[in-house]
């Protein structure tokens, strides 16, 4: 019985042609909508997550009033500016608990005719002790890292090997990063502290550039990577203990923060798409409540030669399960392949936003994929189902009067 159902379903599907199309397509669109928002959400996820956990750090120290600027930093690459002690690094470094310590230096960003075209951080750093870039340099020189020399973020426009010179200062490109999915470091040019001291001080004289604020022997930041076993509480309680004028932030807020921001991106994409799923589902509920209505006679001829009540009612969900299936089907490659094409403009225009996108691993777009065509299933179960109980209580005599 349950193969004649499906038969016959697919035959009254064959039939009534223009209903199979409307909801083709209403229910693709949604589909391809939620599938292609739902890549974007995740890959911005993924590509956050991915980013931060490269930092390789586990607190970020910086200055008590500069927190907000820090997450904007990191998160979207608005430039920033703020400077702490550069004495702290040391205070930090003999904690017990403290594994490694790297201080870095933000200064405003490379813009217009002075430096560069784009929105570039120009970041001090020290190599001796750094953690969090070096080992991510995917392409370098085979000489060791010179005095001028200078490692830049992937979506950069510079090649290891080319020279740049920044107010006054010129530097040779050592190495290039491999992406990292965090604005500050896939657009930054990071060069040897000293060599940020010695910018900032020759802004002060030459009438040409803007001049920088004076920052010799002061840090934006410090990296703390913890030993084995160590306590954040109680590393958080002793550096704010001996420098109440700092904050401490953990990775983990950064990244709840993330989330936060990419989840306020997309929020209007996803109240649209709530809003087409209800549509749909009262689409399909209207349009299977007409099909019932106008099927009568027939639903009342297939009770009188014996279907049963739970047989109607499957016929007309097994009807809805097969249009949603193929929907789901059409719109998720429809989704895949308007991704695909307007890849570039969307790309693009997040990094306008300096939001950093990487797609997901192919076994999680996989579980997206099969989400979205069951999200289509439940669309169609849920409209159908309303009038699969109407056509349940047909009564097979009353039709069989009125269609003589």
């Amino acid at each position: 019985m349950v193969i004649s159902l499906f038969k016959l379903a697919y035959q009254n599907l064959q039939v009534k042609q223009l209903r199979f199309y409307i909801i083709l397509i209403g229910v693709s669109i949604v589909i391809g909508a939620l599938f292609a928002s739902s890549i974007l959400i995740t890959g911005i996820h993924y590509s956050l997550d991915k980013g931060l956990s490269k930092l390789g750090a586990d607190l970020l120290v910086i200055p008590k009033e500069s927190l907000v600027n820090l997450k904007s930093a990191l998160l979207t690459g608005e430039p920033s500016a703020f400077y702490m002690d550069a004495g702290v690094i040391d205070r930090i470094r003999r904690l017990k608990g403290v594994k490694r310590v790297s201080g870095q230096i933000f200064m405003t960003s490379a813009t217009g005719e002075c430096c560069v075209l784009g929105n570039s951080f120009l970041i001090g750093f020290n190599p001796e002790d750094d953690f969090t870039v070096m080992p991510w340099v995917e392409k370098k020189s085979s000489e060791p890292f010179p005095a001028d020399g200078a490692v830049v973020g992937a979506m950069t426009q510079w090649e290891t090997g080319d020279s740049v010179k920044f107010y006054g200062v010129p530097l040779k490109v050592w190495g290039r990063l491999e992406r990292t999915g965090i604005g500050l470091y896939d657009n930054a040019i990071f060069f040897h502290v000293n060599k940020a001291y010695e910018m900032s001080r020759i802004s002060q004289t030459d009438p040409s550039v803007q001049p920088l604020k004076e920052i010799d022997g002061k840090i934006s930041g410090g990296l703390v990577q913890l030993s084995v076993g160590a306590k954040i509480p109680f590393i958080t309680f002793s550096v704010l203990r001996d420098n109440p004028e700092l904050k401490v932030v953990t990775t983990g807020n950064i990244q709840t923060s993330a989330r936060q921001t990419t989840v306020a991106v997309f929020s209007g994409v996803v109240a649209l798409i709530g809003i087409l799923i209800l549509s749909n589902i009262l689409m399909i509920n209207a349009i299977f409540s007409a099909v019932v209505n106008e099927r009568k006679r027939e639903i009342g001829i297939i009770r009188a030669i014996g279907a049963t009540k739970t047989s109607i009612f499957k016929l007309i969900l097994y009807e809805s399960t097969l249009i949603s299936l193929i929907s789901g089907v059409v719109g998720m490659f429809l989704g895949g392949v308007l991704l695909k094409l307007f890849q570039r403009s969307i790309v693009f225009y997040l990094k306008l936003l300096n939001i950093p996108f990487m797609l997901p691993p192919l076994d999680f777009i996989g579980v997206m994929a099969g989400g979205a065509v069951l999200m289509a299933l439940v669309m169609g179960i849920s409209g159908a189902t309303y009038p699969a109980l109407i056509a349940v209580r047909i009564d097979p005599h009353e039709t069989m009067k009125q269609g003589l």
